[in-house]
């Protein structure tokens, strides 16, 4: 299970921005790869998917030359909106391309997955650095509020759930790709104290993102108290899950979370929870549910019958939700291929 195996409801507007970058910066050979995104961009009724499904490998190219140049840049005079633009780019192509070719290569060549992953890791730090710096230039005292330091406390806006989100998602690939480095693990609850921010501001922010973020994070829950991580990243704590919404009732009087209402069960509600932010649209979170609840209960049937929904779903006409849906799908018939592995 990954903390964050791939964005759920990444939205065509996101990318959208960058179908003029493809355009005026990303140089090749082929000529018929730049003809079709010339196209999609003048034409509305090309979409983003169209392009992924057309030219797989030059938009993974582009992407991951775009973020090499990131990578090099000089940050200390750059204005803020950059800052976290460039911090969500090396994120989705982190998530998008690094890590996936990560998973997939691992089993059939293990030091060559592991290179992969060492590299996911660079365009996280990077985005995590990046992301923070954002936040810090909006409120100084940022840094302070998420290490829990002094009792700090900011009033975030609503506008500020984006930058809250993408953050968290950055620092839940950098603590995947470290491959359990303590250094990342230390870090794992900073995910859920941004991603809780962002649900007190707007919970059903695009369609559900946040409470589908939720669902594998929910599972690193143990099912004692006294064995979960605290919110400094030690063992000890309690962990501070279902505060919000329709999960109320999990912390009894004294603020401890009582023993019953554990990984799984929170996962699940915030599944349920995000079905219903999407009036069941976006299917990435069906895919989330089934490799991190259903592999974790090791639930073979259930597995395979919501994967096969997911597969055989016919396109829904939300626009925002249609990258994510057809990413979803794509790695549905992953996971299914991976059956036998992933149940004993």
């Amino acid at each position: 299970m990954q903390i964050f195996s791939f964005i759920p409801g990444i939205t065509r507007s996101k990318l959208i921005q960058n179908r003029l970058l493809l355009v005026v910066q990303f140089k090749t050979d082929n000529i018929f790869s730049i003809i079709i995104v010339i196209f999609c961009f003048f034409n509305q009724s090309c979409s983003t998917t169209s392009i992924l499904k057309s030219t797989p490998k030059t938009v993974e190219s582009f992407m991951m030359k775009r973020s090499n140049s990131i990578l090099k840049k000089d940050y200390s005079k750059i204005s803020s909106d950059r800052l976290l633009k460039h911090s969500i780019f090396l994120t989705m192509t982190g998530f998008g391309f690094v890590m996936e070719n990560a998973e997939k290569t691992l089993d059939e060549d293990y030091q060559a997955g592991i290179d992969l992953y060492k590299e996911a890791n660079k365009y996280f730090e990077r985005a995590v650095l990046l992301g923070n710096k954002y936040l810090i230039v909006k409120y100084p005292t940022f840094d302070d509020w998420l290490r829990q330091k002094n009792y700090t406390d900011i009033e975030f806006i609503k506008d500020d759930v984006e930058a809250l989100y993408w953050l968290s998602a950055a620092y839940g690939g950098a603590v995947s790709s470290s491959r359990g480095n303590p250094q990342w693990v230390i870090h794992l609850p900073k995910v859920g104290q941004l991603i809780e921010k962002a649900l007190e501001l707007n919970p059903t922010w695009n369609y559900g993102s946040l409470y589908s973020v939720m669902i594998p994070y929910a599972t690193t829950i143990s099912d004692s108290p006294e064995r979960d991580w605290d919110m400094n990243g030690y063992l000890g704590g309690y962990n501070r899950f279902g505060k919000e919404s329709e999960v109320n009732g999990y912390y009894n009087s004294n603020g401890v979370r009582e023993k019953e209402y554990v990984g799984v069960n929170i996962a699940t509600n915030y599944y349920n929870l995000a079905l219903k932010a999407s009036n069941g649209m976006d299917l990435s979170s069906h895919v989330s549910y089934a490799e991190n609840v259903l592999v974790l209960q090791q639930n073979r049937s259930e597995f395979i019958k919501l994967l096969d929904l997911v597969i055989k779903s016919k396109e829904k006409e939300v626009k925002e939700l249609e990258l994510g849906n057809y990413m979803a799908k794509q790695r549905a018939q992953w996971l299914l291929n991976r059956t036998e592995e992933l149940f004993y």
